[in-house]
C-alpha cells in the first residue's frame, strides 16, 4: 500500500509539473508569436511575408497544443501527455534543426535576415520565444537562440516522457468520464 502510494504521490507531482512547464512554453509561444507579428506590423520590409506567417502560425498551434495538452493532462487523460510529447518533441526538433544550421554555417539563399546583430543574452530571449524564436535562430545563425529554442522543448518533453506521468494517467479513478487509454 505504501508502495503504490508513493508512486500515487510522484505521479501526481510529475503531472503538476508537466502542466505547468506546458503552460511556459504555450506562453513563450505566445510571447513569440506577438512580437514576431508586433515587429511584422511596424516594419513590414525588415521581415519576410510567407517565413513571418508561417512561424507565428506555428506558435500559434503550438499554443494550443501545449494549452490542450495541459488540460487534457490535468484531467487525467492520456491523450494530453501524448500531446504535450509531440509538441515539446516538434519544438526540441526545430531547435535542434536551428542549432544544426548555425553550425554548418547554412544559407537559404535568399537574404532574409531578422532581428541580426542581436547579443548572446538577447539571443537567448529571443530563443525561448519558441517556434518563432527557432525560426528566428534558423534565420540568423544564432546559435544561443538555437539552444535555447532546444532546451525550451526539451525540459517540457523530459517530464512528460517520464514513466511516473504516464503512471499518473493510467490510475485515473473510475468515476471519471470518457475513456482509460
Amino acid at each position: 500500500m505504501v508502495v503504490l502510494e508513493t508512486k500515487s504521490k510522484s505521479g501526481e507531482v510529475a503531472a503538476i509539473i508537466v502542466v505547468c512547464l506546458a503552460g511556459v512554453a504555450a506562453l513563450a509561444n505566445l510571447v513569440g508569436a506577438v512580437v514576431l507579428v508586433r515587429s511584422f506590423l511596424s516594419d513590414p520590409g525588415e521581415l519576410d511575408d510567407s517565413l513571418a506567417m508561417s512561424a507565428t502560425l506555428g506558435a500559434l498551434v503550438s499554443v494550443f497544443a501545449f494549452v490542450y495538452g495541459g488540460w487534457l493532462l490535468a484531467r487525467r487523460d492520456e491523450t494530453g501527455r501524448w500531446v504535450i510529447v509531440v509538441a515539446a518533441a516538434a519544438q526540441l526538433a526545430l531547435g535542434l534543426i536551428g542549432l544544426l544550421a548555425t553550425l554548418v554555417n547554412y544559407d537559404s539563399g535568399y537574404g532574409i535576415h531578422w532581428f541580426a546583430d542581436e547579443s548572446v543574452l538577447r539571443s537567448i530571449l529571443i530563443g525561448l520565444g519558441g517556434v518563432p524564436g527557432a525560426v528566428t535562430s534558423m534565420v540568423n545563425h544564432s546559435w544561443a537562440a538555437a539552444l535555447s529554442s532546444a532546451l525550451l522543448g526539451g525540459i517540457v518533453l523530459l517530464p512528460a516522457a517520464m514513466p511516473w506521468t504516464a503512471a499518473y494517467t493510467l490510475a485515473r479513478p473510475e468515476d471519471v468520464v470518457g475513456p482509460n487509454v
